[in-house]
């Protein structure tokens, strides 16, 4: 559903990183982990595409939605400067959902970077649900760790690059190293490539269920242009109409 929303907050959490809430039209479908909304972030033609930005987060007793993102250019930056009162066209929920099945009892739930908001979204449905949920971050440093209540309520394990926080490494190497992971472990991750395609080496080896969140690159965000194609054991699969999540076991990584 397209719609205008009004903003209700929008501030800064960590070093280029942001969390905007916007008022959610009440036709509109409730959004879930995993899903996402695109909005056009100027009325001008420059930038001329829409943005997509996973959910990280629903109120349904105050109808608001969240998202967190990072500055990365000219159409983010113009989301830094917009205030609470402010009107901005949204598309959403868009995109499929986390799985989780009855009989998930253990999980592991990984972020990585600009990869938090969904993550983030999903603990907070998980451990609603009753299920053991190990929450793992990383980023390159302490100055990238989120400063907010909702992430320091969560107990996120951190994981740094460098060392100034937490885990010295990345989030594979914490998990390899202090988490065992089996048959009836439910692996969910969102964070860069490269961190994605470490998790599913691990699911592979120890039998886990993985189900990984893609970022693409994308013009439409509803499946028409096949601009954010991935390959896929089931073929090119686009990442905004039968992702953003898939099966770990299913993408092929180049």
């Amino acid at each position: 559903m397209q719609f205008r929303s009004t903003v209700v907050s929008n501030v800064r959490l960590s070093d280029g990183f942001y969390e905007m809430s916007l008022s959610w039209d009440a036709a509109a479908a409730i959004p879930a982990p995993g899903q996402f909304l695109t909005v056009r972030v100027s009325p001008d033609t420059v930038p001329l595409l829409r943005r997509p930005f996973a959910f990280a987060g629903f109120d349904g007793a105050a109808r608001t939605a969240s998202m967190i993102y990072q500055v990365r250019g000219r159409g983010t930056e113009i989301l830094t400067g917009m205030a609470a009162g402010e009107e901005i066209d949204v598309i959403g929920p868009l995109g499929n959902a986390f799985p989780v099945g009855d009989d998930c009892r253990k999980a592991v739930a990984v972020a990585g970077g600009v990869g938090l908001g969904p993550v983030l979204f999903l603990v907070s449905a998980l451990r609603e649900r009753g299920v053991d949920t190990e929450f793992v971050f990383g980023c390159r440093s302490e100055a990238l760790v989120p400063n907010s209540g909702r992430f320091k309520g969560a107990s996120a394990r951190i994981c740094t690059d460098d060392g100034s926080a937490g885990f010295k490494g990345n989030v594979a190497q914490y998990i390899n190293t202090n988490i065992t992971l089996d048959a009836g472990t439910a692996v969910y991750g969102c964070g860069p490539e490269v961190m994605l395609k470490n998790l599913c080496g691990l699911t592979a080896a120890s039998g886990a269920s993985g189900w990984m969140s893609l970022e693409a690159m994308m013009a439409c965000g509803v499946g028409a242009c096949m601009g954010c194609v991935v390959k896929t054991a089931r073929g090119y699969q686009r990442v905004c109409k039968e992702g953003p999540v898939f099966d770990g076991r299913e993408i092929i990584w180049e």
